[in-house]
């Protein structure tokens, strides 16, 4: 034996809506979750029960938590195309040989994928010594420095084209086993917004360590 629908899901009408509340007394109960979307002012006057101002706050709060989920699952997103960007970038990396070769692929690499206006790799040899004082806060600090770059080096790093950047970042290569400098990774951009001193650094840290493993052998020799 068939039985109808309690509403015709093609005409709803307040009076039909109504006549199914009444008939379901539990409707509420079976979907409570409905309660916070439900306008009900407790009075005439405009007086607001406790009740309604629990039901209010729980509404701002399933939307603040509904914003949060948001933004947490378009950061997973963009991380894993971040991660699939670096992965592309060290493979390409990997297949570079000599530092020529491996300047070659950081620059093609960060500029097509990461919107860098200009990269520059600088080694440090026995008579760097001048070179070196320019970056001394940065290998002390011994981790990448982002935003304004100051200009001695950024000259050092990108010669006339220094003028145009607005923002960049210091990379100091650390040899593994000695945690000596070898060099400075230096990426300039001409959007001041690009670089700043809150940014995070994880993902330039790890692009210096693969490049100073990378460069390994031949600072070495």
């Amino acid at each position: 034996m068939s039985t109808q629908p309690d509403i015709d899901s093609s005409v709803l009408s307040d009076a039909s809506v109504a006549d199914y509340l009444r008939r379901h007394p539990d409707f509420f109960l079976r979907h409570d979750y409905l309660l916070t979307d439900l306008e009900l002012p407790h009075d005439a006057k405009g007086a607001v029960s406790l009740i309604e101002r629990q039901v209010a706050v729980l509404r701002e709060q399933r939307q603040e938590l509904k914003r949060k989920l948001q933004q947490l699952t378009q950061t997973a997103r963009d991380n894993e195309h971040l991660l699939e960007r670096i992965e592309q970038l060290i493979l390409g990396l990997l297949e570079a040989r000599g530092s020529e070769a491996l300047l070659r692929r950081l620059r093609d690499g960060l500029r097509e994928d990461f919107h860098a206006d200009a990269v520059e790799l600088k080694l440090f040899g026995t008579d760097s010594a001048r070179e070196r004082e320019l970056f001394t806060r940065v290998i002390e600090r011994g981790e990448p420095v982002c935003g304004h770059i100051a200009p001695p080096q950024a000259q050092y790093l990108f010669g006339k084209a220094a003028d145009e950047l607005a923002s960049g970042a210091v990379i100091p290569l650390f040899a593994a086993e000695s945690q000596q400098c070898l060099g400075v990774l230096g990426i300039g951009s001409i959007d001041p917004r690009r670089f700043h001193a809150e940014m995070g650094t994880t993902f330039l840290r790890y692009l210096g360590a693969v490049v100073a493993r990378l460069l390994r052998p031949a600072a070495s020799g």
